[in-house]
């Protein structure tokens, strides 16, 4: 067995001589010390402006990012996501890996506790692992378990829930068996599915598990307060004091409202009432140079799926290219969106993942393939009309409802009209789960759809091009690709280098197919209280950590 031991990725000082009488101050591990150190306001509350409410807490049936980030402050699992999304530890002391790379034996820490006073073990982990396969339980992201030993099976009802390979050795001691190897397997430990659960708590509240305050069990640096059920619109995070690192967290409360509309949120903000609003269109525009201004970035990619099964039309990839290649992203981002996401001309997002070496991004490395080129775009509709014999070529592009798709698409269908001659585009606005049902059934043409990764790793944007892949809606298929994507899996899943090329590989062959034609990266404006410190921001997972932040004078 290999030991790996855990250490922590961000350690505050606490420095009690010579403190002003406003506060103390503090000084961050990733700050050079040269640094003037932080002076701490004397009152450490947050307000803060969320899209909408919480669904749940109960962490085996969250399934919206919202309600992910709510549940990162106040559950905890084997680890956290750090600077870069690395994994940090949370729960887990130290980790044994197997040299196959099929067990992992977690450590966890013998001072954790829940906030009815139970210590957290490994059985909780046994239970809500169980409670994710368990065919009845609903569970949202139940698949993200089937590398794990005979989950598969389980989800599909065909093992007992007990076969599931994992186990408590004892209270603090935890065995993982997969299936394969999993190169990101401990940043996939800090997504909320994965989150340990109080056995004896959950069967007591029953369905009423996850529903208000009272019915959700706290083991993070912050407890639930004020949360009645999905509909609240305003509810609070208060400090932990039993949490077992509850000496480095600075802040005692963090306040949530539901603002849904960008002028009340930024009203809310410039009052003071506030420490962040959202930011859109000319909202966007007008605060772009004020110091509270700032952008985070999602690893979430936006794209057109080809059904390239059905439509005669998208099976021709000279077609598919002179698509791709007539969008004038830069245009569509910032003047459309305007609200800090990205062009993006391949399927792998920037500020996502970084190359085991040399630290250079996966997006970078892959370069650029659809950059707006309409010379070319022309020459290649007029050649993909004369290979398939017609004249007109008339396609409809399926997407969601909302505002912001029906601006991209209403767009999307003036480039592609207006630069390719005898291209005809129809719009199809349908509500979100009808658009999933309708790409499910290969009900379409093109889709203005997308991906996001929950954890920082290529093969998670790469599964979307495997021929068999039930979120391949599109159909394309490639047989060296797979090969590529399988090596990366299985014979290449304790090597990095070789795993790496492989996906890069895999990348530019399906690009060069056309097999979807990206869009932009998403991204998000906002205004934010600049004398706020320490936020947790991670493009994957639950979107933030409020356990290191603090508030400065």
């Amino acid at each position: 067995m290999n030991k790996k031991g855990v250490t922590s990725g961000l350690v505050f000082f606490s420095l009690v001589a010579l403190l002003s009488a406003c506060g103390s101050k503090k000084e961050t591990a990733n700050e050079s010390k040269d640094v003037q150190e932080d002076v701490l306001a004397s009152e450490q509350v947050m307000h803060l402006t969320v899209e909408s409410e919480l669904a749940t807490t109960d962490s085996v049936l969250v399934a919206e990012n919202i309600t992910f980030a709510g549940v990162n402050q106040f559950i905890e699992g084997l680890y956290r996501l750090g600077e870069n999304n690395d994994p940090i530890p949370a729960l887990a002391k130290s980790e044994d890996i197997s040299d196959d790379g099929l067990t992992y034996t977690f450590h966890l820490r013998e001072d954790a506790l829940w906030s009815n006073g139970d210590p957290v073990t490994a059985h909780d982990f046994v239970f809500s692992w169980r409670r994710n396969v368990d065919p009845t339980s609903g569970a949202a992201y139940s698949y993200l378990f089937e590398d794990i030993k005979n989950a598969s099976e389980i989800i599909a009802g065909e093992r007992p829930l007990e076969e599931l390979g994992v186990k408590a050795l004892d209270d603090t001691t935890l065995e993982v068996t997969l299936e394969t190897p999993i190169a990101y397997f401990p940043s996939l430990m800090s997504f909320v599915s994965f989150f340990p659960q109080n056995e004896a708590f959950v069967l007591e509240a029953g369905d009423q598990y996850g529903t208000s305050s009272e019915t959700t069990l706290s083991n993070g640096p912050f407890l639930l307060t004020d949360w009645d059920n999905g509909l609240d619109e305003n509810w609070s995070y208060e400090k932990n004091p039993t949490y077992w690192d509850a000496e480095n967290v600075d802040l005692t409360k963090i306040t949530n409202q539901v603002i849904k509309e960008v002028a009340t949120g930024v009203n809310l903000y410039e009052k003071g009432d506030v420490d962040n609003a959202l930011l859109s269109g000319e909202y966007a525009k007008q605060y772009q140079e004020d110091p509270s201004y700032t952008v985070e970035y999602f690893s979430r990619t936006n794209y057109l799926e080809v059904n390239q099964t059905d439509n005669p039309y998208l099976k021709n990839e000279s077609l598919r290219k002179a698509l791709a290649l007539a969008i004038n992203r830069e245009e569509l981002t910032s003047s459309i969106l305007n609200n800090g996401s990205l062009p993006i001309t391949g399927l792998v997002p920037d500020h996502f993942v970084q190359h085991p070496e040399t630290g250079i991004e996966f997006a970078e490395e892959a370069g650029d393939f659809y950059t707006y080129n309409l010379t070319e775009a022309q020459r290649l509709v007029e050649e993909a009309k004369q290979e398939l014999g017609v004249d007109t070529i008339e396609l409809e592009l399926l997407g969601d409802d909302d505002e912001t798709s029906k601006r991209v698409m209403e767009y999307l269908q003036g480039e592609l009209q207006n630069n390719l001659d005898g291209v005809k585009i129809k719009l199809l606005n349908v509500p979100f789960s009808a658009r999933l049902a309708k790409a499910a059934a290969g009900d379409f043409d093109l889709i203005s759809s997308g991906w996001s990764g929950y954890v920082s790793d290529p093969m998670i944007m790469l599964d979307v091009l495997y021929s068999t892949s039930s979120y391949n809606n599109g159909g394309y298929a490639n047989d060296k690709v797979d090969q590529l994507i399988n090596d990366a899996k299985e014979i290449h899943a304790n090597d990095p280098l070789l795993r790496w090329d492989d996906m890069l590989e895999a990348h530019q062959i399906a690009l060069e197919d056309a097999a979807l034609i990206p869009i932009y990266q998403k991204g998000e404006a906002m205004l934010r209280n600049p004398k706020i410190k320490g936020i947790g921001i991670n493009s994957v997972g639950a979107r933030y950590t409020y356990k290191d932040a603090y508030i400065v004078e």
